[in-house]
């Protein structure tokens, strides 16, 4: 990685602002405010290397379990939202098993059947009760025992019911989620870059059926040197502004125009790749889908003047 050139130079708040009329807005408000950094105006760091635009979201998009492909929804190109169904993989088993769980997480014989055998145990206990309080002996010890015996099993066999039903709405609710995996969906809102299977192909657990990727937000992820990198802060805002790298006679109109995000993370660690520098990665929203990824950029960061003194001493306290 060659030496980057890095510039300090004084910007007029009009001059930053002036570059998106929302910006010059904001900062006219700071200024009536009597916002110190504001009033004293900013600095920008200028990188002289270009760097290339990158994805913030692209994944992709695996099937959650094995099966063949049904039904594809989306293809090469499409817009897709999240949750949104890309493909779904042959599940006629898969509902089968869903309504028979539903069956029987849905069945109610057994505990009415066990709760009847109670009541009439209990009768029949309450009964000889009454009737040895009555006439002491008229109901043997034998017959005593072996009616509060059928009352235990009666209580055991309403117990078993009711712990049987609990386990099939948990099996409803593996065998609902078992035919869910059978549908690929999509993590987040994107485009559809690339279909790697097609339909009646066979894709296995954790392979990729498509490649997606979100061109709303792209990022950037330049090295400051050292020097400079201290200056950088969360939240500060960066501008980029489009290169071209193949030749032409006059400039593109993507390259007339400069767009504007946010330094998200700065490195704590110093890398060291061919000079000593401290990674910043920066966000950027793309909503016209103006900017591309891999396009090459030419990067600026405005800096408070002194941002660096004031970070200094809040982390010492």
């Amino acid at each position: 990685m060659r030496r980057a050139l890095i510039f300090i130079r004084p910007v007029a708040v009009m001059a930053l602002g002036s570059l998106i009329p929302l910006g010059a807005a904001a900062l006219a408000q700071q200024a009536e405010k009597g916002d110190e950094a504001t009033q004293q105006g900013f600095q920008a760091i200028v990188l002289d290397e270009l760097k290339n635009l990158d994805w913030i979201n692209k994944s992709e998009v695996a099937a959650l379990r094995e099966g063949v492909i049904e039904k594809i929804e989306y293809r090469q190109g499409d817009h897709v939202k999240k949750g949104d169904a890309i493909a779904y993989l042959h599940h006629e088993i898969a509902e089968l098993t869903v309504a028979k769980n539903k069956l029987q997480a849905a069945s109610v014989a057994p505990l009415q059947k066990a709760g009847a055998q109670k009541e009439v145990a209990l009768s029949v206990v309450a009964r000889n009760k009454r009737l040895n309080e009555r006439l002491p002996g008229h109901v043997s010890d034998e017959e005593v025992a072996k009616a509060e015996g059928e009352l235990k099993v009666a209580v055991a066999s309403l117990l078993e019911a009711t712990e049987n039903q609990s386990i099939a709405k948990a099996e409803l609710a593996l065998a609902e989620r078992t035919l869910e995996e059978h549908t690929i969906r999509a993590p987040f809102d994107g485009i559809i870059v690339k279909l790697k299977k097609d339909l009646g192909e066979s894709i296995r657990a954790n392979d990729a059926l498509a490649t997606l990727a979100d061109p709303a937000r792209l990022c950037i992820d330049p090295y400051v040197p050292l020097e400079y990198a201290f200056r950088v802060k969360v939240g500060q805002v960066v501008e980029i502004q489009p290169r071209i790298t193949t030749p032409h006679p006059t400039p593109l109109p993507i390259e007339r125009k400069k767009f504007r995000g946010k330094v998200t993370f700065v490195h704590p660690e110093v890398q060291t790749i061919g000079e000593t520098g401290v990674r910043v990665h920066a966000e950027f929203d793309n909503p016209n889908f103006e900017l591309r990824p891999g396009m090459m950029v030419r990067i600026t960061i405005f800096v408070a003047p002194d941002v660096a003194d004031r970070g200094a001493v809040s982390s010492n306290r």
